[in-house]
């Protein structure tokens, strides 16, 4: 029988997400429970997934169909909960694929759905060769696939983290900084600007593409939307380091604190990458950061000649 109520489009599907974890977390407190989306509350509520498998595996027992209407009544609160916990942990996204609500982590996606299944049927579920006991145990998997992507994402052709910090700069401190920050902008590009950073010359045309946003952020939208000086200057250190980490890849040098500010030392002089990226935001395409990548490797070729 055809009926005449529209379907939910995809994007209604995954926007529904994390108002049916806060009817979940309602619903939880009004039993004594309170979850706050973080990664500790999920011991509680594998304790409840146990308690629901009990009362479904009794059902069947008896063949009772009810079994499988109590499972279906639990699966989409609790992988609406899973979820969310996972998308604060990761700073993911919640995508619909073909009916099933998803989490883009960065290189990975997170499918709680199957899982949370799996767990209320049969006390355990598959993740390709993993076997997962708990939601905790899924939630520790995906995050750790988070961290190996931005690690790799991040080293680049370094042998170790080591090696890294120590090329980049002898302060301890600062490395600690810059390969944090870098870390974030190639997860913010990822998973709030769509582009895929490797520390390449070529992404700094994806960082083009996010300076045109965040140019028109501050200079074109409401008051009320409007970047703040404050943002400027967080959004200015981000990329900035991270534009400063492709030069300092491709030409050397090593960072340094000058004035309270990080700044990359190379050939002499400081080239001062997180104030072209202030620049670059608040006065727009003309102080293009592909263009300043090539400026530099004229200014090094002149002071050889």
């Amino acid at each position: 029988m055809s009926s005449n109520q529209p379907e939910p489009s995809r994007a209604d599907l995954a926007e529904s997400m994390p108002a049916q974890a806060n009817e979940f977390v309602q619903a939880c407190k009004a039993k004594g429970v309170s979850l706050d989306y973080q990664l500790r509350t999920l011991p509680l509520v594998d304790k409840f997934i146990s308690g629901v498998r009990a009362e479904v595996q009794q059902l069947t027992v008896k063949k009772d169909p009810q079994a499988a209407e109590l499972v279906t009544k639990h699966v989409g609160p609790v992988t609406a909960y899973l979820g969310e916990v996972i998308r604060r942990e990761t700073g993911g996204n919640w995508y619909d694929f073909d009916g099933r609500p998803m989490i883009e982590t960065g290189e990975h996606q997170a499918d709680p759905q199957p899982i949370v299944e799996g767990l209320l049927e049969h006390g355990r579920a598959q993740e390709g060769d993993v076997d997962v006991q708990s939601l905790k145990a899924y939630c520790d998997m995906v995050c750790r696939m988070q961290r190996v992507w931005l690690d790799g994402t991040v080293l680049g052709t370094y042998e170790s983290m080591t090696t890294l910090r120590t090329s980049i700069t002898p302060d301890a401190k600062l490395a600690g900084t810059i390969v944090a920050q870098s870390q974030a902008a190639v997860k913010t590009g990822k998973l709030t600007f769509g582009e895929a950073l490797d520390f390449s010359s070529e992404s700094l045309e994806g960082v083009e593409r996010i300076m045109n946003k965040l140019h028109k952020q501050a200079t074109e939208a409401p008051a009320d939307q409007k970047l703040t000086e404050a943002q400027i200057i967080e959004l200015s250190k981000l990329w900035g380091i991270y534009v400063g980490e492709v030069i300092r890849r491709y030409y050397g040098g090593q960072w340094a604190m000058v004035d309270g500010v990080p700044d990359l030392a190379l050939g002499g002089k400081q080239s001062s990458p997180l104030a072209k990226v202030r620049k670059r935001i608040v006065d727009g395409p003309m102080e293009n950061l592909k263009y300043f990548f090539q400026s530099i490797m004229k200014q090094l070729s002149s002071q050889k000649s």
